[in-house]
């Protein structure tokens, strides 16, 4: 790699990306005008609107006795400056005459608007009703109603803000006069007040310093602002140097260059990683300067706030947070530029932004959450465990091994990234397809070819409809039919595929691999699965400690299947989801992929959306090491009756240990010296290696029978 070629074309891509409006727009007008102004003029909007209900006085009645009135209308003079709105009292005759004011300009229409109080207030007399008609006609905001001798009901318009308001003022009102009757009757018992009224004082002493309360509200909000700024700052630039190469013809002259694919991605990277961190950095300041602007005019405003913070205790969270931001700025750029590679327009490009977008928007509200901080488990999962450092740096926490690990996790995740990103832009499918919007399923079945192949669009389509079945229609069924609901859920992740390949008239003996395996792949595959069980065991054992939630949602899990029939667990736990899950990922996933994709590619792809599709953080690990096994193996073998075995005996070895788990668990602990000794472990830890090197070696043997060879070869 050349070093000067890279930053030529740096600069060429620099150039272009500033020769866009939009880009600069969302970099520098956005964060340095339109969010100021939004922040300062929506708080100043909200401080007029809050001070006009204050200095705003509200027209209440008292449909009272009249002794209750009095004391009433005394408590009003004294407890002016206690309630929170300006009341006014009106008597009946004012109430009559605003009435009168109006009778001329209404007609049959008013009647309408008072038959509920009409109906409540049928009995009343005239005078009283006269209360309930001024209340309908908004002449008045709210009127305390007395049903019995201690009996009240404050009466008022939810639908009005004006009327709601009276009565939150009415409440406090009569919790005084409540207070007033209750010291009333302890005097006339002979008790003292304040024994009764008060038997403990309670003071709340704050010991967090000014700065520890400042640092958790702005942990808790800047991490969002941080991962949207970085993300805005990376989007359209990601979308111009992918899409919009496309969209402008300018891909194909760029290719032609004496440039390798490695130095030009290189350059386009660095060009929207930097574009993202200047964003982010003029969005931080921008919108920091107006919180500041308008913390520091709040202080000056409040003559007996006296409040002393020292600034500086934020700069080594600033500076560790501004280091975080330029790895993260790294990350997303990278998935921003691999999601947009498969479109071929502006306008397309945005539409596939819009669920990364999401994804890492609900990735930062991690930090809002009160239970949930930075440990060993959160310190691994992207977006998430940046949004708690920040939020733990500015928790003033000194926890630098978890600190270390979010940067070099991130440091990890954008190195993937970036090789996948590297290994797109080595496609020519990827590079020069039709993007995400070929997908089969919207043309006419009449139209479609026989024997034809899914597209990356049939691909994500299946996957999407899959998962949403999975979490709302499979849920749903778990939670009405309980266990028999799993077998529902189950059927559908197995008629998927199926269903979809039939409709677009997929070649289904391609697609799926349905060829007879060889006896020594099938052999393998077996060896292979034994291999991999023992090796996720032994990894779900090391890090079930740094996942107790993963850990406890399975035992739970467990609890509630095992007390149904042996057959139906079998069924439900072990030969459906073999089934299933087989057919969509080393199925539909991994045959379309490998039609378009190199093997390495194909085999990663598939391993990894296996084991997130388990939505679980101890699973991606100890199932995505098994996953990897069934796609080695479907991939080598030709075949998916092999991963199919494969994962059948797989999940019936974990049926048969969950039903069986008393006695394991007294089996492991009569030999628990045993199991412990470093000796046995290293010897199953070898003898797992030798099974499952024997079994990867067994699968491409004969990949296929001759038989399958031959019909391949007709076809």
């Amino acid at each position: 790699m050349r070093k000067e070629t890279v930053f030529a074309l740096f600069k060429r891509e620099l150039l272009d990306i500033f020769r866009d409006k939009k880009t600069v727009a969302m970099m520098i007008v956005l964060p340095l005008l339109l969010y100021p102004t939004l922040i300062i003029g929506m708080v100043f909007v909200v401080n007029k609107i809050s001070s006009s209900q204050e200095e705003k006085s509200y027209e209440v009645v008292f449909d009272t006795e009249s002794t209750v009135e009095d004391e009433l209308k005394q408590l009003l003079v004294e407890k002016k400056d206690e309630i929170d709105y300006t009341l006014t009292v009106l008597s009946p005759s004012q109430i009559e005459g605003k009435l009168e004011e109006s009778s001329e300009d209404t007609g049959d229409d008013e009647k309408s608007a008072v038959t509920q109080e009409n109906k409540r207030s049928s009995e009343e007399s005239g005078a009283k009703m006269s209360v309930a008609k001024a209340l309908t006609q908004k002449k008045i905001s709210a009127y305390i109603k007395q049903t019995g001798d201690t009996d009240f009901e404050i009466r008022y318009l939810s639908a009005n803000n004006d009327s709601t308001i009276a009565k939150n003022a009415l409440s406090q009102l009569m919790g005084y006069y409540e207070d007033k009757l209750r010291e009333k009757k302890i005097v006339e018992a002979g008790l003292l007040v304040k024994e009764i009224m008060e038997p403990v004082s309670i003071k709340a002493e704050d010991m967090s310093s000014a700065e520890e309360s400042m640092g958790s509200q702005i942990g808790s909000l800047l991490p969002f602002f941080i991962i949207t700024s970085v993300l805005l700052g990376a989007m359209y630039p990601a979308i111009d140097v992918t899409a919009g190469e496309k969209e402008r013809g300018t891909l194909e002259t760029l290719l032609t260059l004496p440039v390798s694919n490695l130095e030009m991605i290189l350059s386009k990277f660095i060009a929207v990683a930097l574009i993202a961190c200047i964003s982010a950095f003029l969005n931080i300041f921008s919108m920091g300067g107006a919180m500041v602007f308008l913390v520091s005019n709040s202080m000056a405003a409040a003559d007996d706030l006296k409040i002393n913070i020292d600034f500086s205790v934020f700069l080594p969270g600033i500076g560790f947070t501004l280091v975080v931001m330029i790895f993260f700025a790294m990350l997303v750029t990278a998935v921003c530029m691999c999601t947009c590679i498969f479109a071929k327009s502006f306008k397309e490009a945005n539409n596939y932004s819009t669920p990364v977008m999401l994804i890492f928007m609900l990735g930062s509200y991690a930090a809002l959450l009160p239970d949930v901080e930075l440990s060993k488990a959160t310190a691994v999962i992207p977006i998430v465990n940046v949004a708690l450092l920040i939020k733990s740096l500015f928790g003033f926490s000194n926890d630098f091994w978890l600190y270390n690990t979010v940067l070099i996790t991130n440091m990890g995740y954008s190195l993937i990234a970036i090789m996948i990103l590297s290994r797109l832009y080595n496609s020519e499918a990827v590079l020069f397809s039709e993007g995400f919007t070929n997908v089969r399923i919207f043309d006419k079945r009449s139209d479609m070819k026989k024997g034809q192949m899914p597209g990356i669009g049939d691909v994500i389509l299946v996957m999407t409809i899959t998962l949403l079945l999975m979490i709302y229609v499979g849920s749903l069924a778990v939670a009405k039919f309980d266990f028999w609901g799993l077998g529902i859920q189950q059927g559908m992740v197995l008629a998927a595929p199926l269903l979809y390949a039939w409709y677009i008239k997929a070649d289904k003996k391609k697609l799926f691999s349905l060829n007879k395996p060889a006896p020594s792949a099938v052999i393998g595959g077996l060896m292979m699965g034994a291999g991999l069980f023992v090796f996720s065991m032994i990894l779900g054992n090391i890090l079930s400690p740094l996942f107790p939630e993963s850990t406890n949602g399975v035992t739970e899990l467990d609890e509630w299947l095992f007390g149904n029939p042996t057959i139906l667990i079998v069924l439900f736990t072990a030969l459906m989801p073999a089934m299933g899950e087989e057919l969509l990922f080393r199925g539909f996933l991994m045959g379309t992929l490998k039609e378009k994709q190199s093997a390495g590619f194909t085999i990663a792809v598939t391993a990894i959306i296996f084991a997130a599709y388990h939505m679980s953080i101890l699973r991606f690990f100890t199932v995505g090491i098994i996953g990897l096994g069934f796609t080695i193996a479907a991939y080598r073998s030709r075949s998916i009756i092999v991963s199919m075995l494969m994962h059948f005996c797989n999940n019936l070895t974990a049926v048969l240990i969950g039903l069986n788990k008393e006695a394991v668990t007294d089996f492991t602990n009569s030999h628990e010296a045993l199991l412990n000794s470093p000796l046995l472990t290293g010897a199953v830890i070898v003898l797992s290696a030798i099974f499952t090197v024997c079994g990867f070696y067994l699968t491409g043997k004969r990949a296929v029978t001759d038989a399958a060879v031959a019909d391949n070869g007709k076809e």
